[in-house]
C-alpha cells in the first residue's frame, strides 16, 4: 500500500475544513475552554508563577492571563500553557494519552488577543487542533509514550500548529511549512513529571506551535514531507509508517470527531489522571470504614502492566512529586485526607504519608481481565488493604469519576470552576463562552481574561 504524500493529505484535508463542518464538536470545545480557564486561573493563583511572568512580560501586547500585562504571541503561549497545566488540574483525552487544552487555547488565546478572530473559527481551530493531536496520538503508537516522551508537548507542538494556523487561515502550502517547522522543535518528556518542567513541557508546545505558524504566514518554507517515510516523525519517535496509518489521519475526518466520541476527561483532583483509579478506589475503602490508618499492614495496589507508565515516583519527596505517584495518592486516601490542592502542594510530604507509603507496594496482573467499557481502554487499579487483624479490603476502578464514561455533571463542572476562581469572574466566563460561536471576534472573552488577578495575602 503507497502511504507517500500523508504530510499534504492532512494539511490539505484541514484547510479544506469549513468551521460550519465543526461545529457538532462546539459543545465539549466549549467545555474544555471552561475547564481550561478555570485550571489556569488556579494557577495563576500560586505565587510560583510569578517566576515566568516576569521572564515573558513587556515583550508586546498579547494576552497573559490575569496579570494585566502583555506580551508576543509566542510568550503569550508560553505562559497561558504553563498556567493552564500548572497544578495538573486541566482535561485530559485518553486518546492522545495527554492534555489538549492547555496547548490549543494558549495558542489561540495568543493569536485572538491580537488580531480578529470570529468565535466560530476560534472554536473550530480548536476542534482541528484535538483531532490532529489524537489522529497523531494513534499514528505514533504506544511506543512513544512507553519510551518516556510526554504526548501533551511532542504532539501538542504539531497539533499547536496546525490549530493556529487554521485560525490565520494560512494556504495549504504555508501549512505544509508550518507544519514542517513544528515537527523540527518537537520535544518533552516525562522524567520532567513532578516538575516546574512538566507545564512547562506544555507552554512550549504552545509556543513553538503559534512560532511555526508565524513564520509560515512570513514565508518561511520547511520540509512538506515531515509525516513520511523513513526520516518522518513517526519513523523518528514511533513505529514507524504502518499499513493503517493513512486510514488513522484521514478516514471519516469531519464525520467523527475526537471530542465526539472519546470526549474530555475533566477532573475532579489536582494530579495525573493516571492516578484516578487509585484515588477513587481508595477512598470508597476508606468511606465504607471499619479500619483507621494505623490498622493498616500494608496495601497492594495492582494494575494491567504498564497501566502505571505516567506515575512515575515511588517515594515523593514533596506533593507536587505526589501528583505523579501511585502510592502517594493511595496513601493520602487511605488516611482519608482530601484530594486538594494544598495536598499537592510543593511542600514536603507530612511524617505520616511518608510512614504509609512505606506500607504501600505495586503489584501488575495480566490475568485480570479489563472491562469492555474500562476508560482508558485496558485500564483498572484495584486497591488491596491487608489489615493488622487479618481482615483484606479490597476496591477496584474501572472507569474514574471524571472520565467521559462517568462524566462530572454540568453542576459538578460549574463547582469546580467556582472552587478556581470568583464567583463574578465564573458567571461572567460562562456567559461569554456560552455565545461565543456567535460573536464576530472574540474581544468580550479576551477582555475578561485580562483581569488582573489579586492575590490576597
Amino acid at each position: 500500500m503507497e502511504n507517500g504524500k500523508l504530510t499534504e493529505s492532512l494539511v490539505r484535508i484541514i484547510a479544506e475544513t469549513g468551521p460550519a463542518d465543526a461545529e457538532p464538536a462546539f459543545a465539549t470545545a466549549k467545555q474544555g475552554l471552561l475547564d481550561y480557564m478555570g485550571a489556569a486561573w488556579k494557577g495563576r493563583a500560586q505565587a510560583e508563577t510569578d517566576r515566568l511572568l516576569r521572564y515573558v512580560s513587556g515583550s508586546g501586547q498579547a494576552l497573559l492571563l490575569g496579570s494585566g500585562q502583555g506580551a508576543s504571541a509566542e510568550l503569550s503561549a508560553l505562559y497561558n500553557g504553563y498556567l493552564g497545566h500548572y497544578l495538573d488540574y486541566d482535561d485530559v483525552n485518553q486518546t492522545v494519552r495527554g492534555h489538549p487544552s492547555t496547548v490549543l487555547y494558549p495558542a489561540l488565546l495568543a493569536v485572538a488577543s491580537l488580531r480578529p478572530v470570529t468565535g466560530k473559527r476560534f472554536l473550530a481551530a480548536y476542534v482541528i487542533g484535538a483531532e490532529v493531536m489524537a489522529r497523531l496520538a494513534q499514528a505514533m503508537g504506544q511506543q512513544h509514550y512507553r519510551k518516556g516522551f510526554h504526548n501533551t508537548a511532542t504532539l501538542g507542538v504539531l497539533a499547536s500548529a496546525m490549530a493556529t494556523g487554521y485560525l490565520l487561515h494560512l494556504d495549504t502550502d504555508r501549512l505544509l511549512n508550518a507544519l514542517g517547522i513544528a515537527a523540527a522543535q518537537v520535544s518533552g518528556i516525562r522524567l520532567n513529571f513532578g516538575t516546574e518542567s512538566k507545564p512547562l513541557q506544555a507552554g512550549l508546545a504552545a509556543q513553538k506551535g503559534v512560532q511555526a505558524a508565524l513564520l509560515a504566514e512570513a514565508g518561511i518554507a520547511a520540509g512538506h514531507t515531515v509525516l513520511d517515510g523513513s526520516q518522518g516523525i513517526f519513523s523518528l519517535y514511533g513505529e514507524g509508517v504502518r499499513e493503517d496509518t493513512r486510514e488513522i489521519l484521514l478516514g471519516k475526518w469531519g464525520r467523527s470527531w475526537e471530542l465526539c466520541s472519546s470526549g474530555l476527561w475533566f477532573k475532579l483532583y489536582p494530579f495525573c489522571s493516571g492516578a484516578s483509579h487509585i484515588a477513587d478506589s481508595a477512598r470508597q475503602l476508606y468511606q465504607a470504614g471499619g479500619f483507621l490508618p494505623e490498622d493498616i499492614q500494608k496495601a497492594v495496589l495492582v494494575f494491567p502492566p504498564g497501566g502505571d507508565a505516567a506515575l512515575i515516583h515511588r517515594r515523593p519527596a514533596t506533593g507536587e512529586e505526589g501528583r505523579f505517584s501511585a502510592e502517594y495518592v493511595a496513601a493520602v486516601g487511605l488516611n482519608g485526607l482530601a484530594y486538594t490542592l494544598e495536598n499537592f502542594s510543593p511542600k514536603p510530604v507530612s511524617v505520616q504519608l511518608r510512614q504509609c507509603m512505606e506500607r504501600v507496594e505495586r503489584q501488575y496482573d495480566a490475568t485480570i481481565i479489563p472491562s469492555k467499557t474500562a476508560m482508558p481502554p485496558g485500564r483498572f487499579a484495584v486497591v488491596r488493604v491487608y489489615l493488622k487483624d487479618g481482615r483484606i479490603l479490597e476496591h477496584r476502578t474501572d472507569i474514574p469519576k471524571g472520565s467521559p464514561g462517568n462524566p462530572l455533571t454540568e453542576e459538578e463542572r460549574y463547582q469546580k470552576l467556582l472552587n478556581c476562581c470568583s464567583e463574578n469572574l465564573a458567571l461572567n466566563l460562562s456567559d461569554a463562552v456560552e455565545v461565543l460561536e456567535d460573536r464576530m471576534d472574540t474581544n468580550s472573552l479576551i477582555q475578561i481574561l485580562k483581569t488582573k488577578y489579586h492575590r490576597q495575602f
